[in-house]
């Protein structure tokens, strides 16, 4: 059951990267990890640096964003200052989203929602 967990997580981030290229985004990173934990995607848009979380789910009336939690976002939070001060990257511009994939089995068809969580 773990394996396929994770399976479906790398299908989601692969498949999060390809939205993000189609709608601007340079995709500088994956699975970036760190003792504090781990960031799915790093992209750049512009100037500023998107860190995503990213999340796939089954397309449903109880799909939801809420998957990542206040504990989840502080640690994405200290993550992401792991990565700047590692990278040497300036404290602005610099901005926590969640990437929620909806996935409709029947339509066969993908559902994105970006979600900015600071």
């Amino acid at each position: 059951m773990i394996r396929r967990r994770k399976d479906i997580g790398d299908w989601g981030e692969k498949q999060a990267c390809v939205f993000l290229e189609k709608k601007g985004f340079r995709v500088l990173e994956r699975n970036y990890h760190a003792t504090v934990g781990e960031i799915d995607i790093v992209a750049l848009w512009g100037d500023d640096y998107y860190f995503i979380e990213v999340k796939t789910r089954l397309d449903s009336e109880l799909a939801n964003d809420l998957s990542i939690t206040p504990v989840k976002k502080r640690r994405l939070e200290k993550t992401v200052r792991h990565f700047c001060y590692h990278r040497q990257i300036a404290d602005k511009g610099l901005i926590l989203a969640g990437l929620i994939i909806f996935v409709n089995k029947v339509k066969k068809t993908l559902r994105f929602r970006l979600v900015v969580l600071s």
